[in-house]
């Protein structure tokens, strides 16, 4: 029973339509076991339904052999089935491989050039500073290629470069401290001064060039626009002259026609070549109408000394005989001596007028002697004025006079004749006026000035009559100039002298009240 295989019932009831069947099952000890079921259809075995079922034991090599068949089929299908995603796991890793190499090839790529290209950035930088002005040499690089020899090199560079600005700003600094010099001293001296340059264009102009020409004067101003029929139009002629024909001794004198009077400018010229080859033209002048004027004082000063010395002698003894003569002749001649009256009276009379006019050239021509003391000027002024009051002439009186003035050292009867002349001078111009027959005023004020150097005292004197005629403004203070039809012309002249004794300024002008004249004068202090 042993030797009879088990009945394959299952194997039978699996079978379908007769067919045959096969299998190979694993056994429990591992071997193989080949099970086959055949229908046999033979006539000699009767009737149908027989089966033929054979089991057959594998080799156990055929086994082994099945066994590593199997396990590399399984592999197989695990390795089919695992494809998939190892591809995907080989891409990414590839991938991420190939990343981390392009990274590193960047950042080696990288790291390798900014070692490159640091001292050429640098070298740019430095060439930027530079442009900027800045000369800084760049750090050196530790190399002896071409590279390292254009670093030294730009180094070298900006240290010649940062030498070469130092030594320019200390040259500008010179200069500049060169032309401040110059324009201070040119600023500081009473002269005029104007250079043109090669092509005649004004270069520079001083403030006392502005103050005598009384003109503002733009630098670069062609020669040819400055003779635009202005009053310094005879200037402007004379320079276009000493520059088209230059020679030796370019000096003149020249007079210029003012509103206010002429002045008198004298002017000195001269070419001139600078260190770089330009050429120039330079012009001096100065105003010479005070030294002009304080000479024609002088010089009518002598005069006045001498007409006083040589007139005065012979005046007593032709009074005396005139006065003689009618003495011993009048009572003899009766009604016969009615000429020699007249005559004798005319002679006393213009030997009287000689001889106020001898004692005014006295007045001018003498030399000062001043007796000095503190004395209050508004004081004086009242006690001047109370002889003027009260006078039936039209003529009204008025004083402005500044509280708190200090005392002021003078000489009292000085001042007594300076207020003396310039209220009767103003009241014979009132009186002389007949455009004006009402209103006629005169007003005398002081008051305390704050001029540089120090503080003045100034003494005015206005009215409202015609004021001074425009051909006499600048000549007024002069010997013999008056606009009146009586009088020697001394007065104005006698008061400016009284004036410069005292060390003040007089001024005269036509802004007095409406319009009239005015006199200012400038009293020092101290």
């Amino acid at each position: 029973l042993s030797l009879a295989p088990r009945l394959p019932r299952r194997e039978i009831l699996a079978m379908e339509e007769n067919h045959p069947t096969a299998s190979i099952e694993p056994e429990a000890n591992g071997a193989l076991l080949v099970k086959v079921l055949i229908p046999v259809l033979s006539p000699h075995l009767g009737q149908g339904g027989h089966i033929l079922y054979v089991e057959q034991p594998i080799p156990e090599q055929l086994t082994q052999a099945a066994d590593a068949v199997q396990v590399a089929y399984t592999r197989y299908h695990q390795l089919m089935l695992m494809r998939e995603p190892m591809k995907t796991a080989f891409q990414l890793s590839l991938a991420v491989a190939l990343l981390l190499a392009v990274l590193s090839a960047v950042w080696i790529g990288l790291h390798l050039a900014r070692r490159l290209t640091a001292p050429i950035a640098r070298l740019a930088a430095g060439t930027q500073a530079v442009a900027r002005g800045e000369f800084i040499p760049l750090q050196t690089v530790a190399s002896h290629d071409e590279l390292g020899v254009l670093i030294h090199s730009f180094n070298n560079m900006t240290r010649q470069l940062a030498r070469a600005k130092q030594q320019a700003a200390a040259a500008q600094e010179q200069a500049e401290q060169r032309r401040l010099y110059l324009e201070t001293v040119l600023g500081q001296i009473s002269s005029g001064i104007l250079t043109f340059d090669g092509e005649n264009h004004l270069a520079e102009v001083n403030a006392a060039a502005t103050h005598i020409l009384q003109e503002d004067l733009p630098r670069g101003s062609a020669l040819d626009i400055l003779h635009d029929g202005t009053a310094l139009e005879p200037l402007w002629t004379l320079v276009a002259d000493w520059v088209e024909h230059p020679r030796n001794g370019m000096q003149k004198e020249l007079q210029i026609e003012r509103s206010d009077g002429p002045q008198t400018i004298i002017v000195h010229g001269a070419h001139f070549a600078d260190d770089a080859g330009s050429r120039g033209f330079v012009l001096v002048f100065d105003d010479i109408s005070t030294l002009v004027a304080a000479q024609r004082s002088a010089a009518w000063s002598e005069v006045a000394r001498r007409l006083a010395h040589e007139i005065k002698n012979p005046l007593t003894p032709i009074q005396l005989s005139a006065e003689r003569l009618r003495r011993k002749y009048l009572e003899r001649l009766g009604d016969e001596g009615e000429t020699l009256d007249r005559a004798t009276r005319t002679i006393i009379h213009q030997v009287d007028a000689l001889k106020v006019m001898v004692d005014a050239f006295s007045e001018y021509a003498r030399q000062p002697q001043l007796e000095l003391r503190l004395l209050d000027l508004n004081t004086l002024i009242l006690d001047v004025l109370d002889l003027y009051r009260g006078q039936e002439n039209g003529v009204e009186i008025r004083a402005e006079l500044g509280a708190g003035l200090p005392l002021l050292r003078a000489d009292v009867h000085r001042l007594r004749q300076i207020l003396n002349n310039l209220l009767r001078n103003a009241m014979d111009a009132l009186q002389g006026d007949s455009e004006t027959p009402e209103g006629k005023h005169i007003l005398i004020r002081t008051r305390l000035t704050d001029s540089d150097p120090a503080k003045m005292l100034e003494l005015s004197v206005l009215d409202d009559g015609p004021g001074f005629p425009a051909q006499l403004l600048a000549r007024v203070f002069e010997p013999y100039v008056t606009s009146k039809v009586k009088g020697s012309g001394l007065g104005l002249a006698i008061v400016r002298r009284i004036v410069e004794e005292h060390g003040g300024q007089i001024v005269a002008d036509n802004q007095g009240l409406q319009g009239g004249a005015r006199i200012v004068i400038d009293f020092p202090l101290g």
